[in-house]
């Protein structure tokens, strides 16, 4: 009889939460929900930053690599169609292929154009980057071959992601092969 009555439920007795539990538990639950939410955009955003720099790096390789070949199988400068040492430069190559000479590298309007001879120029960038700096220097020493020296700086054009500011410069410098 007496177990009967220990687990009798007296009407004196509460069950449930109060008002300031239940508060309090939504209060930790939306402290918690925030967190998790500013974690998930900060990665979002990360994510963004990480995708940019992939597309410029990318693009600058690509860049970096037209011209390298391109220096690589001149056969000379066209020292009176190029623009060295300023941040809008412009190269121009004479090679072994006539239709292809003249080959200019330049920047207009924040992108880079190659033109192989009386050809159309092309844009060699894509257009979610632009260049702020094409910067040819020419080195000529006796004895060894002219080098060109490279400085090429680029940024996101996408107006969601150019408020990061991010920015990649390279410097290479390439050698003639006579």
């Amino acid at each position: 009889m007496k177990n009967i009555i220990k687990n009798k439920v007296l009407p004196d007795e509460r069950h449930g939460f109060t008002l300031i539990e239940i508060l309090l538990y939504m209060i930790v639950a939306s402290v918690v929900l925030f967190a998790i939410m500013d974690f998930a955009i900060q990665i979002s955003i990360v994510n963004k930053k990480t995708t940019n720099m992939q597309e410029i790096v990318t693009n600058m390789d690509f860049i970096s690599t037209k011209i390298t070949s391109s220096i690589q199988s001149a056969t000379s400068i066209n020292n009176g169609n190029c623009i060295f040492d300023n941040d809008i430069g412009k190269l121009s190559l004479n090679v072994f292929t006539p239709t292809k000479s003249p080959t200019t590298f330049y920047l207009q309007d924040s992108m880079v154009y190659l033109q192989e001879g009386a050809n159309n120029a092309i844009k060699i960038n894509s257009d979610s980057m632009k260049c702020t700096k094409l910067k040819f220097e020419k080195i000529s020493q006796t004895k060894i071959p002219d080098q060109v020296s490279i400085d090429m700086e680029c940024e996101p054009i996408n107006a969601d992601t150019a408020n990061l500011r991010q920015k990649l410069s390279t410097h290479t410098s390439i050698s003639l092969r006579q």
